[in-house]
């Protein structure tokens, strides 16, 4: 809504400056560009696309949604596309050499202009930046690049897209990664960051960047899962990319966490390669990278697929393949790898367990290295020590085995949007629910495709009818948790932050709330327990002042399978404000009927002041 009314007045503003200036271009111009054709032309998909025009804000208006002027020739080429055809149509017409002419500007441009109106004769010119560039990125296969999600970042909680262009590089990882990204401001607190990723108060540029430096970055610092999709465009397809590319370059766009984010930049782009796609056509309120992959495959644009696995992922692989003794033994090492390598227990192992503790301790010093090379000095010296110690080792085959691709990826999981009809009883009363999500993920939620103990949701909401009442439930705005599994060589800090309303069986009264808190979870064979300290800032009618600070602690175990999940979990906040406490205990099962459609039974206590109410929930879930 916010996004809509900025956008409303920007376009309001546009329009007045259209009607100012339209008249001198067909004034201006020759005769052959007032013909139909060129206003057919600049009302086809094509030349749309490649100006990014498209629906937008409250009035459904169609403009550009480029916010650069040097993107234009004309001064209402954001809202006109005909005015803007005709003034590139002028500019292509100067003779003018060099890297600032329009032709090598706009190669995309003048590639499609000259295919349409081969009588102005628009011949190529020398352009040496342009073909600099060109014969550095020469490519002849396109991948889209999925790093998983990354739930430290606000803007990568869903995962992140961009595209990798592979040619005469020679080495995957000396491709060309194109990005599309918003430009943020360090100096900026949480909450400014987030109002200015909600409205757009971020530049986004499209850039290239060789492909190790993203693979260092998400595959190596942030321990993430990469999956690489080739593409099945032709070569003229990925030329016709390339031009495009170019003349996005250093080119502004107002970039907006919600939708016209990464995931949504890069459709379009690929729709200004071939319009018939319709690629980005179907997001108009939000974009998350799973969607994207998956109009990838609608489209039939992907062939193959390839796993990255992530330094922790591989650290993982490999402690789960060694007995708990050798386990202890390579963390040890880790440490001190000259002193541990000469006790008798490391010196009675086999060759090849030698070789997986000396190993395992190098890969998880070199993973340490990226994480706290400045907290620990020493870390490369033992780095090197390890790898000194294991070219002793008369050990030269594999020491583990491969890391095992997951059997599902992200975009093979339930869909983004989940609608739920629910029938419940609360003591002695009976009422029916309807539910909406519009994103992403919960711990009931069928877990195939998604990580294990994670949970995003955004605008999810209940509405109650009961004895000819209607009314809001519940109202999560964002509920995150992140609950990982400790062990002796991760250790991730388990967390949630929840902000919505929600109101109580207990009184069935209502408030506002912020709760959030920190904790440590461990895995016990299909069971993950976890537990928390948390703190809850609400305002309601329920407590003196109509305000409160509560804080406590929260326990539970979760279990999470392909078909069923269970969740068990309880919270007790004390009132820092005032003498009521409260607690909360919840019960969850879920089974999976099809990969989008879902059983689950809930039943809850809720209690506030003494007083304690049961509700009890029958569930049927579809996701779309």
């Amino acid at each position: 809504m916010i996004k809509g009314l900025f956008k409303a007045i920007n376009l309001l503003l546009l329009s007045v400056g259209s009607m100012c200036v339209l008249a001198d271009n067909s004034i201006s111009t020759g005769t052959e560009l007032k013909s139909e054709k060129t206003r057919l032309l600049a009302n086809s998909s094509k030349w749309k696309t490649l100006l990014h025009y498209r629906k937008q804000g409250l009035s459904k208006r169609i403009y550009s949604e480029v916010d650069d002027d040097d993107f234009f020739f004309s001064a209402t080429g954001k809202t006109s596309s005909h005015s803007e055809l005709v003034a590139t149509i002028e500019a292509l017409k100067v003779d003018k050499e060099g890297d600032d002419s329009a032709r090598c500007r706009f190669p995309a441009r003048l590639n499609f202009i000259s295919r349409h109106f081969p009588e102005l004769k628009l011949t190529t010119i020398d352009c040496p930046k342009f073909d600099k560039w060109k014969d550095s990125i020469q490519g002849d296969q396109l991948f889209l690049i999925f790093p998983a999600s990354y739930l430290n970042s606000p803007s990568s909680m869903f995962g992140h897209t961009m595209l990798r262009l592979d040619g005469k590089q020679g080495h995957t990882l000396l491709s060309s990664a194109i990005n599309f990204s918003a430009y943020t401001d360090p100096n900026d607190d949480e909450i400014t960051f987030t109002i200015k990723g909600l409205t757009g108060g971020y530049p986004g540029y499209v850039s290239l960047v060789p492909y190790y430096e993203k693979v260092n970055e998400y595959n190596h610092i942030e321990s993430r899962d990469i999956w690489e999709y080739k593409l099945t465009l032709s070569q003229p397809e990925i030329d016709e990319f390339i031009l495009h590319i170019w003349e996005l370059n250093e080119i502004r766009f107002d970039y907006y966490f919600i939708d016209e984010n990464c995931s949504y930049r890069l459709l379009t782009i690929l729709d200004a390669v071939n319009p018939e796609w319709q690629l980005s056509e179907a997001f108009t309120t939000h974009t998350i990278p799973t969607d994207t992959v998956r109009s990838l495959y609608k489209a039939k644009l992907i062939s193959d697929v390839t796993y990255r696995p992530s330094k922790s992922s591989h650290i993982e692989s490999q402690r789960i393949q060694m007995t708990p003794r050798i386990r202890v033994l390579s963390k040890k090492l880790s440490i001190a790898p000259m002193m541990e390598s000469k006790q008798p227990y490391f010196l009675d192992l086999s060759a090849r367990e030698q070789a997986q503790a000396l190993e395992l301790a190098y890969d998880y010093s070199r993973y340490l290295n990226l994480k706290k090379k400045m907290t620990d000095p020493d870390l490369p010296k033992r780095s090197l020590q390890l790898l000194s110690l294991r070219s002793k080792v008369s050990f030269s085959g594999e020491s583990f085995n491969e890391v095992k691709t997951p059997e599902y990826r992200d975009e093979q999981g339930h869909d983004s949007y989940r609608s739920a009809v629910t029938l419940g009883r609360q003591d002695n009363l009976t009422y029916a629910e309807y539910g909406t999500r519009v994103n992403y993920h919960d711990w009931l939620d069928a877990s195939k495709g998604f990580r294990r103990g994670a949970q995003i949701e955004m605008l999810n909401a209940r509405i109650r009818v009961s004895q000819n009442n209607i009314r809001l439930n519940r109202l999560d705005l964002l509920n995150i948790r992140s609950v990982g599994a400790r062990n002796r060589f991760n250790h991730p800090i388990s967390w949630q932050v929840n902000t919505g309303y929600e109101r109580w069986a207990s009184d069935n009264l209502g408030h506002y709330h912020l709760k959030a808190g920190g904790g440590a979870a461990y895995e016990f064979a299909p069971i993950l327990l976890y537990g928390m300290g948390v703190g809850q800032l609400a305002y309601g009618q329920r407590y003196a002042h109509h305000n409160r600070l509560g804080l406590g602690v929260e326990l539970g175990l979760l279990i999470q399978r392909e078909t069923f999940n269970f969740v068990l979990s309880g919270d007790q906040l004390k009132s820092v404000n005032q003498s009521a406490d409260s607690y909360n205990i919840k019960l969850g099962a879920a089974y999976a009927l099809t990969g989008n459609q879902q059983l689950r039974f809930q039943w809850e206590r809720q209690s506030w002041n003494d007083r304690g109410k049961n509700d009890m929930r029958l569930s049927y879930v579809l996701y779309h």
